[in-house]
């Protein structure tokens, strides 16, 4: 299991009473608050939704108004070893790991809201920030807002929020799980 994060990061950028009152609050998303230092990472709220099998997984993404695009032999792919410059390196379509021939989803809009979209095996995983002012490494008000839109149409859709105490152990999430002195 890994350390908690000290209460003075966690409450850098937001206060204790908003950040335990988003984990509050939310029932499909998880406020993550970045490792920080060198990791490259940032906050975000990340939510993760089953699915069975590929034609699950096209059903659902289609009731969110979006269909997976094919890959083909035709579609450039980077070479192994090759350094490219951003603006060509975004060309290439990345293909879902279990489903080479699709690629992955990415940034995408659902429901007017900005998300970022990524398929693993069984789990598409969706994570909101920078809406505010487009830096995704915070979230913001809006973006804890945007998560409580798309959690309401996950609700109409039925769905089932993909549960696993590996997420809520982690230190970078805020749980009642990981943290439960802070919601007391």
């Amino acid at each position: 299991m890994n350390d908690k994060l000290s209460k003075t990061y966690l409450f850098e950028r937001h206060t204790q009473q908003q950040v335990t009152g988003w984990a509050a609050r939310l029932h499909y998303f998880y406020f993550f608050r970045a490792w920080g230092g060198h990791a490259n990472d940032g906050d975000e709220f990340t939510a993760g939704i089953s699915y069975t099998d590929k034609e699950v997984l096209k059903y659902k993404l289609i009731q969110l108004g979006f269909t997976l695009r094919s890959i083909t032999a035709d579609d450039p792919q980077p070479e192994w070893g090759k350094s490219y410059p951003g603006t060509e390196f975004a060309k290439f379509k990345i293909p879902i790991s279990h489903f080479p021939e699709l690629e992955q989803p990415g940034h995408v809009v659902i429901d007017e809201v900005p998300v970022f979209v990524w398929v693993t095996p069984q789990i598409i995983q969706f994570s909101v920030s920078g809406l505010a002012d487009g830096n995704r490494y915070e979230v913001s008000q809006a973006d804890f807002d945007a998560c409580l839109k798309l959690e309401k149409l996950f609700d109409q859709l039925v769905w089932q929020s993909f549960k696993d105490e590996r997420i809520t152990q982690s230190a970078q999430c805020i749980s009642t799980t990981r943290y439960p002195e802070l919601f007391i």
